[in-house]
């Protein structure tokens, strides 16, 4: 059973384009397990639009054992993961991160308000 607020490692995660190896936040379970998707970058188009540039919650690599360099949470988009995705557990996601993402999703115009009340 997946456990929620921590990185996982997905192997070939379905949700990012190219499909590859992603680290994943776990953030609520609602019928599947929902999760942000971790980015070594802000992506150019959030980066132009204020709005969801908020919603990336910056994470440096000295708070994670599992980061390689600092990187970033894409709060903009919640994507959910089957138990089977959720088989590589790395580190739990700390007070202060878990503020912050609840705090992205809170000011997110892309969440659905069903996951931001669970989180």
């Amino acid at each position: 059973m997946p456990a929620l607020w921590h990185i996982y490692h997905v192997v070939n995660c379905r949700h990012s384009t190219p499909v590859k190896d992603k680290l994943v936040v776990i953030a609520c379970f609602s019928v599947k397990y929902m999760g942000f998707l971790i980015n070594s970058d802000i992506n150019t188009f959030v980066k132009k639009r204020p709005q969801l540039l908020i919603c990336e919650v910056a994470v440096k690599a000295s708070d994670y054992q599992c980061l390689a360099h600092d990187s970033y949470v894409h709060c903009v988009d919640i994507y959910p993961f089957d138990d089977n995705e959720l088989l590589n557990i790395r580190d739990p996601i700390s007070d202060r991160t878990k503020l912050e993402i609840r705090r992205a999703v809170a000011a997110s115009m892309t969440i659905e308000r069903c996951y931001k009340k669970i989180i």
